[in-house]
């Protein structure tokens, strides 16, 4: 269902103690703010300082077709942030002495077929293990089917490309890896992975809010966000994630398995938990320490993560800021369709930031990363606008004339402006098949003047053209991408297509 989004802030608070400089906090308001208005962030955010909340604010819709407003009680799904519980598990399960980081995986799952893959390696994603492509042909077989944990070691044993290297390779980030520790979990403690992470987290670190979900341990909560999506071109059109066909796999067929992804939780009860890692609540200083500690490789390199602002090493659940201007920064983003979110702690300093969204906002990452900055003095500036985005938004809105003089106003203002071919040429062909083909012929034949030496935007040109029967035009690009890459395989075809007398 397409539905209009409001603009709508909700609760904003700013410390007013003196011991917090108030005008880091107005400038992180600010950027928040900014973020916001620009379609890039939306959710709660939670900002503390020893424990102390110096910034909180809520922003947007918990649910869009009610007018449901996200507030501090809001729960929201982590994603891939609930792989810091997962982590802790096993640890403690380490502490008790009931398992070994270097035994093998086969030692707790007999049945598993991979005899030299660790615990350590599945913490570290360092195992060779691919992602979820194992799952592929089950899915294919049945594809009603709503996997879960146990379905995964069947799936990696019959998978003759289930490892993609040799242990302790390299780096290759493995959800199905995660899912095996929940089991691993399930086998030690003999108990259910979500009784485990309620009786031995959850609880002791008071985080009553907290819990696992799926679509098949569905657990009722009134304060729980709806997940949103939504048009590059168009952001203030919200669609609910659920009701996208292209996310039914990761979201119902994949939406069982646990371990990765699927905990449930709000800003405050991950404040809690943040608090219970200090002292020996959770886990003792040496065995944090040990998670906290950068993965070493076979080749002695240090296991690598993130990208840009989030560039990190990897360590056991953790990602390690490779920038420690400010301090020792650990760190674990997530997501998926409906969530972005981002658990964020300068151990140094003892700040925590806090970033839970529900909609699929693809910078919030670095933007939390440029408030924990700020909150430090850094620059306020926070990340460059997207000219593709301002450039199509505006043609949705108005007119190609408007669009391109907007383009042309900024495009040499590269401190606060990026242009990209590939943002440019998605939505170019996302305005094209979602119902709007002369702007979408527009952007994509603009993308040809502006990146004239690449074969793709020819590429992607052509293939509309071809779509909408300008069959001329359409094989003149195409002969002019397969001028720039001769291998372009895509274009032999479509030759063949458009000149079926050609030989």
């Amino acid at each position: 269902m397409k539905t209009l989004i409001f603009i709508l802030t909700i609760t904003c608070f700013i410390s007013s103690n003196p011991l917090y400089a108030q005008h880091h906090l107005q400038q992180i308001d600010s950027l928040v703010t900014k973020q916001f208005t620009n379609y890039e962030l939306a959710g709660n955010i939670l900002i503390a300082q020893k424990g102390a909340i110096i910034y909180q604010k809520s922003l947007g819709l918990a649910d869009v077709r009610n007018h449901v407003p996200v507030d501090e009680h809001s729960a929201f799904q982590l994603a891939s942030v609930s792989k810091l519980f997962t982590s802790v598990a096993i640890l403690q399960l380490k502490q008790k002495g009931k398992l070994k980081l270097d035994d093998p995986v086969k030692t707790y799952l007999p049945a598993f077929r991979y005899s030299d893959i660790t615990i350590r390696h599945l913490l570290s994603h360092t195992s060779g293990l691919t992602d979820f492509q194992m799952l592929e042909k089950p899915y294919a077989a049945d594809t009603a089917k709503q996997f879960t944990i146990a379905d995964l070691v069947p799936a990696i044993n019959q998978d003759d490309k289930a490892i993609l290297f040799k242990p302790g390779e390299k780096w290759s980030y493995s959800n199905s890896g995660y899912g095996l520790l929940a089991l691993i979990v399930e086998k030690v403690s003999g108990i259910s992975f979500p009784s485990y992470l309620t009786k031995y987290i959850f609880q002791p670190a008071g985080m009553n809010h907290t819990y696992v979900n799926t679509p098949i341990l569905k657990v009722a909560d009134k304060h729980r966000v709806k997940g949103y999506d939504y048009p590059s071109y168009a952001p203030w059109i919200r669609y609910r994630v659920d009701s996208l066909p292209h996310n039914r796999i990761e979201l119902y067929n994949l939406g069982g398995i646990i371990g990765p992804g699927n905990v449930i939780s709000t800003t405050s009860d991950l404040l809690l938990f943040d608090r219970a890692l200090y002292g020996s609540k959770l886990l003792k200083p040496s065995t944090l320490q040990e998670a906290l500690t950068p993965t070493r490789l076979a080749n002695q390199e240090l296991a690598t993560a993130g990208w840009g602002k989030t560039d990190a090493y990897y360590g056991l659940g953790w990602m390690i800021l490779k920038d420690t201007t400010y301090g020792k920064v650990v760190f674990h983003s997530g997501g998926m369709p409906g969530a972005v979110t981002l658990f964020l702690r300068n151990i140094t300093k003892d700040q925590t930031v806090i970033l839970l969204n529900n909609v699929t906002h693809r910078g919030t990452h670095p933007i939390g990363v440029y408030l924990f900055e700020v909150l430090n003095g850094g620059s306020p500036t926070g990340s460059k606008q997207s000219l593709a985005n301002l450039y199509t938004r505006t043609l949705f809105k108005t007119n190609a004339e408007e669009a391109l003089a907007k383009l042309n106003t900024h495009k040499t203002d590269t401190a606060h402006y990026y242009l990209n071919e590939q943002e440019m040429n998605r939505q170019g062909l996302q305005l094209f098949y979602q119902g709007y083909q002369p702007a979408g012929l527009e952007v994509l034949r603009l993308n040809t003047i502006l990146y004239s030496a690449s074969w793709n935007v020819y590429d992607s040109y052509a293939q509309v053209l071809k779509a909408v029967g300008r069959r001329q035009e359409s094989i003149l690009m195409y002969h002019k991408s397969l001028e720039l890459n001769p291998k372009n395989k895509g274009a032999e075809r479509a030759l063949a297509e458009l000149l079926p007398d050609k030989k």
